[in-house]
């Protein structure tokens, strides 16, 4: 049985999103494929490397400032 979801993306997947849309491709088959292919810790560790690397950058930024 499908399950539903809301979510919220940035720019880059938005755009990524978009992209494969317009191939032909469905958002919700293309999300469960890469749910699937990836698997749960793979999915953990790139969130947390993608959190360190948006905190690193508004921090490398308020340096600037």
């Amino acid at each position: 049985m499908a399950n539903q979801y809301s979510i919220t993306v940035g720019d880059v997947s938005n755009a990524t999103l978009k992209e494969l849309k317009r191939a032909g491709f469905k958002t919700s088959q293309v999300i469960d494929a890469a749910i699937f292919v990836l698997g749960a810790d793979t999915l953990a560790r790139i969130t947390r490397w993608t959190r360190e690397k948006r905190n690193d950058e508004v921090h490398q930024q308020g340096d600037e400032e």
